[in-house]
């Protein structure tokens, strides 16, 4: 632990460092020389107090950069920082990153560091705590420290979302809690997740509505809103714009296909290419993608290009090289 003490007459900080305090002593920094004060003749060991303050506390921002067929990380100046090593690397969430070796996933931290070794067939970034993989064929939940908490025995998962998470079991859907409980039953042929408190569900070819003790609600008007906005088609049917609560008109109905937004951004395609516009209706990432791959996570999201998938950025730069 590192625990600033003062900063005397403009001097580097000094800091003290206690590992266990059953060993009953200190160590004092003054910027980077390393002092022990001991007691009992209890020895200490010299430490680079700048490395240590680093690997505790590395809020750099590293980003999945593809670089021919291996995958590593980099800034965003997209200066190496973790060799290009891996089959595939996912963007790090909540400090820990999925990352595949001989088709196995493990994850690993901001010091490229093996924190939860590879022995998953398929991984979810943490969300909450917590992270879905798979192994043989069934879904569970694992924690930071790599402790399979909630047991093997869902054919998909999902993150947890304000509590609660997506499972399916034998074709069904339904809800469960962080302690592994199925809190509303897996009975839908799908689910969504909730906005607002209500989720949209699908039961026996009937759409309906659900609140969070899974009983059936009223819809919440005729429209779900993501970020504020929510998708307005054409009277034809052939285009598609996005409009406000108020009904007014944000996006105007000129694209072909759209997505609900996320963190501020939806993708939007015209004739057959995939660009991503914000809640202001300015298209930020041009059409120019072969296909939609998901929404944007932590400000990245996977893009299809030429047959070759890399992430970009919320303003469109591209991290990855062929």
């Amino acid at each position: 632990m590192l625990k600033l003490i003062s900063k005397l007459n403009g001097t580097a900080p000094q800091y003290f460092i206690v590992s266990n305090t059953s060993l009953n002593f200190a160590i004092f920094a003054t910027g980077f020389t390393i002092k022990s004060n001991t007691m009992e003749d209890k020895k200490a060991t010299i430490i680079d107090l700048s490395a240590m303050a680093a690997k505790e506390d590395n809020n750099e921002v590293l980003i999945p950069y593809r670089k021919g067929m291996a995958w590593g990380y980099c800034n965003e100046k997209k200066e190496e920082v973790i060799d290009y090593v891996y089959e595939s690397a996912d963007p790090f969430s909540e400090g820990l990153a999925v990352v595949r070796m001989e088709e196995k996933c493990g994850y690993i931290d901001k010091n490229d560091k093996l924190v939860i070794p590879y022995r998953y067939d398929y991984a979810l970034p943490f969300k909450e705590g917590l992270a879905p993989v798979e192994k043989k064929d069934r879904y569970g939940y694992i924690n930071k420290s790599g402790n399979e908490v909630i047991p093997f025995r869902f054919n998909d998962a999902e993150n947890f979302i304000d509590g609660l998470a997506i499972v399916e079991i034998r074709d069904k859907w339904g809800f469960i809690d962080k302690q592994g409980d199925v809190v509303i039953p897996c009975k839908f042929d799908m689910v969504a997740p909730f906005i607002d408190g209500v989720a949209f569900v699908e039961l026996n070819g009937e759409t309906k509505f659900i609140d969070k003790t899974g009983k059936f609600v009223d819809a919440p008007g005729d429209d779900v809103y993501y970020d504020g906005l929510t998708m307005d088609i054409s009277e034809d049917g052939e285009k598609v714009g996005f409009k406000d609560r108020d009904g007014k008109q944000v996006v105007p109905q000129i694209y072909d296909a759209a997505m609900d937004f996320s963190e501020g951004m939806a993708a939007v395609c015209i004739d057959g290419k995939w660009g991503y516009i914000n809640t202001e209706g300015t298209l930020v990432v041009p059409c120019i993608y072969d296909d939609y791959i998901d929404d944007f996570c932590d400000g990245l999201v996977l893009v299809e290009l030429k047959d070759d998938f890399g992430y970009i950025d919320k303003n469109g730069v591209q991290y990855w090289e062929d």
